[in-house]
């Protein structure tokens, strides 16, 4: 399913720290450092784990090492885009949520049909976090039927 982010609904600033899943683990992968730091510091903010990673084979060893709710993935990264890291994680797990998380100033319609969600990284930071909540919820709601 795709979710764009016009489709979100925002996030209240009175919750704005405050995380439904605190138990929740995110795995972030970017090849630039700076984003995924900032990235990260908003995730812990809102209460979820997080592991980064600038390395997509660092990304699916992580992935396969743990549990893990949510993946967001850039979309230009050295020697792979972000939608083929998502069809290498959906191998491992189908259901995953992902998230592609990019600056690019255009990304395809079909590339984002390989995610969940398609947040460019200029949107504002509860737009993120209202994405990563929801998709969430969806899982957790699906395991349980």
């Amino acid at each position: 399913m795709f979710v764009s982010f016009n489709m979100i609904p925002m996030a209240s600033h009175s919750n704005a720290r405050q995380s439904k899943f605190e138990d929740a683990v995110v795995l972030c992968v970017d090849d630039d450092e700076k984003q995924l730091g900032l990235t990260k510091l908003t995730l812990e903010r809102n209460g979820y784990s997080v592991l980064i990673t600038t390395d997509w084979r660092r990304a699916l060893d992580l992935f396969s090492t743990g549990p893990i709710d949510l993946v967001i993935v850039d979309y230009e990264m050295p020697d792979i885009k972000g939608n083929e890291l998502a069809v290498w994680i959906r191998g491992i797990d189908p259901q995953v949520p992902i998230v592609l998380h990019s600056g690019a100033p255009s990304v395809p319609e079909n590339v984002k049909k390989t995610t969940d969600a398609f947040i460019p990284k200029d949107a504002e930071p509860h737009v993120l976090m209202a994405a990563i909540s929801n998709l969430i919820m969806k899982r957790r709601v699906g395991r349980n039927y």
